[in-house]
């Protein structure tokens, strides 16, 4: 009789396990069903993964916040960011990781976004201090991407947002001001210029390169200037005279943004070249130069007082001192008559 009484409890056991498996096997396949109707879920941060982010160190390269963030961004379907911040909020621990993360991936101009929010809730010095190291770095590393690419506007727009966000960092004023004056544009750099003109530390250069500016004069000729244009090894050679005592011998080149000579033959006239530098594309890739400014260059009666000039060697033949690049050009109403071998000057036609 006990062995029966046993026998029949152990039935009923079986019997309640098997019913209660369909149950939740039915109940999860509603679930389920329920969820893809409602379309991917972004998972919210756990509490275990706040306290991984806010616990970690301020430094961006936290091993332990990076991969929580990380780990959130696999499981999540779609751009995760934004589920994060809206999560958080604009945290600045966050946003660093957040940078990180973009710079990573080479997403620079998300990376500068997310650390001029990041600037917003700025707390301790230490924090301020390793958010501008991390903005300087990204920016250095994007802007030589743009500046190969040639995509100066872009560069333009980045160093002008850094300053919107950020006037206390001079130094993007200054970025802006050179890279303005590189691309023939030195009216617009007065404006970025005139911003540190009284900082302790950039403002004689600034007003140096204002001073520049207003004494930029061209000359224009009152006759039609034409030029003799010598050919080597395909490309066109002009006379010029530089400082008014010193012939040299450049190569034209329209697509160049700023005229370039070499450091040897402003090294011997006396130009300092340890001042400001600026990013160019060369054929070897992107490099930084110095620029400095020549008291004058001229091409026959045509000439350009405080003509900002790069300071690079280059790979030419023996004899060329630089490229005559279009913030000269620019200037004037030019024309390259290859058949005669002439480059035609003459002042610009003022629009009516």
């Amino acid at each position: 009789m006990r062995y029966l009484i046993l026998l029949l409890l152990l039935v009923s056991l079986f019997l309640t396990g098997f019913a209660s498996g369909w149950w939740l096997r039915d109940k999860q396949s509603v679930t389920a069903s329920q969820d893809q109707e409602r379309g991917p879920i972004v998972p919210n941060l756990s509490v275990a993964t706040r306290s991984e982010i806010h616990g970690a160190e301020p430094a961006v390269s936290s091993t332990v916040a990076l991969q929580a963030i990380k780990r959130l961004a696999m499981q999540a379907q779609g751009p995760a960011y934004l589920a994060y911040l809206e999560d958080f909020g604009d945290d600045y621990q966050v946003l660093r990781i957040l940078a990180a993360l973009a710079r990573e991936e080479g997403v620079y101009q998300l990376a500068i976004d997310y650390l001029l929010r990041a600037a917003l809730v700025v707390t301790t010095e230490i924090q301020q201090q390793s958010l501008e190291a991390e903005l300087a770095s990204v920016t250095d590393i994007y802007a030589r991407s743009l500046v190969g690419l040639q995509r100066y506007a872009d560069l333009d727009r980045i160093y002008e947002n850094i300053t919107f966000a950020m006037p206390e960092l001079s130094d993007y004023f200054m970025a802006l001001g050179l890279l303005r004056i590189q691309t023939g544009n030195p009216q617009a750099a007065l404006s970025a210029l005139a911003q540190i003109q009284n900082h302790t530390r950039l403002g004689a250069q600034s007003r140096q390169l204002m001073a520049g500016i207003d004494a930029s004069r061209v000359d224009e000729p009152a006759v039609l200037e034409t030029l003799p244009l010598a050919l080597n090894r395909g490309q066109l050679l002009v006379k010029a005279l530089l400082d008014n005592r010193e012939p040299v011998t450049l190569m034209i080149d329209t697509g160049a943004a700023m005229t370039i000579l070499t450091p040897q033959l402003l090294t011997r006239l006396g130009y300092d070249l340890a001042g400001r530098q600026a990013y160019f594309a060369t054929a070897n890739g992107v490099v930084q130069a110095p620029v400095v400014a020549v008291n004058r260059l001229a091409l026959g009666q045509a000439g350009i007082n405080q003509l900002s000039v790069g300071v690079l060697g280059l790979p030419v033949a023996e004899g060329i001192d630089g490229l005559l690049g279009m913030n000269f050009l620019r200037h004037y109403q030019f024309q390259i008559d290859q058949d005669r071998g002439l480059l035609v000057l003459d002042h610009l036609r003022q629009a009516r």
